[in-house]
């Protein structure tokens, strides 16, 4: 559920033009990084509210996992402003093994405020048979999102098209849920596209905004401002493509977007939802178990013990003890308010045709405890799917060399597994065949 990649919040970049002294020290970092001069990079550029949230040791894990091979250079770097208070700098940096995109968000004294490292995982290019196109989910809202619709390239011969928008998992990720070697949403897109299927991918509000959110909105943030209201929108701006049939737009959410998946649905009016690697479970007894399996120092796991127990008494909490209270180091507001919603009762309600998709390798979300929750909550009921994968990880790739069973894994550049990609588009257009 929780990303091991993002080392800062970060903010979407407007349409004016920088000052070049922002650019100037955005190449001075961009030095130091490369040199592996961390702790100058820590001390001098990171803002208070950085070197809180990441720790020195964190900005050179992730940069060293990311900076792979010899260093060539610096390819587009661009600047822009957002309001009067932050500068933005883009940078391009390739690796004799990999390109990736870094993005420094800076305050007005040029101290960083975001950081963000986009992987380049596997590199491959945009299928000939598929066209890609920006759009804007939200336009005209406070929270605009940057997005791209992917679209079979001989789409005006094949007529209204089914779609499918894609809801992230938890924490700040980018329109292809990018994470260390992997693009998952950019994958499903390009192979749902091949087989006749619009996509529409977007930056997650959190990943756009989130720096520049005042600690009491973070504070009270809910997952219905974070990802709910956003995948409403991204459903209409589908809806309200000419190219699209209305009737035929569906939900395809992973992890944390896969259990707000039914959730999402009462305000969005998807024709079905598909689920993958979600959870009918409350995500603070997910956290739990993930920390369980991933801590062995005692002090640690005491900790983790002490959240859980403190995490069973948020039904008992009033609004404002939540929102004064942390667990597993976020505000307890945010769990309390998640839990207000039954993500497996929301599904067993729902006749609408769901598919839900499991890695039974996947170390986050379990295919024993989670997978098998669905299958209980659901097993009356014949519009429901289940199919699980064998030696899939959590994001859907194959996987079975050095670090397997660790976060360590997803390291290792790697892609969706075409199957999961064949039975979703199968799923989609035998329901959409059915609605005709």
């Amino acid at each position: 559920m929780r990303k091991f990649l993002l080392i800062g919040l970060v903010i979407l970049a407007g349409c004016s033009s920088a000052s070049p002294t922002a650019e100037e020290s955005a190449r001075e970092v961009i030095d130091l990084l490369v040199n592996e001069d961390f702790e100058k990079v820590h001390d001098d550029f990171f803002g208070e509210k950085l070197q809180e949230s990441t720790s020195l040791k964190e900005l050179e894990q992730v940069w060293k996992a990311e900076a792979s091979g010899t260093f060539i250079g610096v390819g587009s770097l661009e600047s822009s402003e957002r309001g009067d208070a932050y500068q933005v700098v883009e940078a391009e940096i390739e690796y004799s093994e990999v390109i990736f995109q870094l993005r420094l968000t800076f305050d007005e004294a040029l101290q960083l405020v975001g950081m963000n490292l986009s992987p380049g995982g596997v590199n491959v290019d945009v299928p000939d048979s598929v066209t890609e196109e920006q759009v804007t989910v939200g336009q005209g809202t406070e929270y605009e999102l940057e997005g791209t619709l992917t679209l079979p390239k001989q789409h005006q011969e094949l007529g209204d098209l089914p779609g499918v928008v894609l809801v992230h998992g938890s924490g700040p990720s980018d329109r292809d849920e990018a994470v260390f070697g992997y693009k998952p949403f950019r994958d499903i897109a390009w192979g749902l596209a091949e087989q006749g299927i619009a996509v529409l991918r977007y930056d997650k509000r959190t990943y756009t905004y989130g720096s520049t959110m005042s600690p009491d909105e973070l504070q009270s943030l809910t997952v219905y401002e974070e990802t709910v209201e956003d995948a409403v929108r991204a459903a209409e701006l589908l809806k309200h493509d000419s190219r699209i049939d209305s009737n035929s737009v569906y939900l395809g959410g992973h992890s944390l977007g896969g259990m707000l998946a039914p959730r999402i649905d009462l305000e969005g009016d998807f024709a079905g939802l598909i689920i993958l690697a979600g959870s009918p479970r409350s995500l603070w007894e997910i956290i739990y178990d993930q920390s369980m399996d991933m801590y062995e120092d005692e002090n640690q796991i005491a900790f983790v013990q002490a959240e859980y127990e403190k995490a069973k008494g948020l039904k008992d909490m009033t609004e404002d003890e939540a929102l004064s209270e942390t667990l597993f180091g976020l505000p307890a507001y945010y769990f309390q308010e998640m839990d207000t919603f039954d993500a497996g009762a929301l599904a067993a309600e729902s006749e609408k045709p769901l598919l839900l998709l499991q890695g039974e390798d996947d170390f986050q979300v379990y295919v024993d405890k989670d997978f098998a929750l669905w299958q209980e909550a659901l097993a009356d009921k014949e519009n429901a799917t289940f199919i699980s994968y064998p030696g899939l990880n959590h994001f859907f790739v194959d996987y079975d060399g050095p670090d397997a069973g660790t976060i360590a894994e997803y390291e290792h550049p790697g892609v969706v597994d075409k199957h999961v990609i064949e039975t979703i588009a199968d799923w989609i257009l035998e329901q959409t065949n059915k609605s005709q």
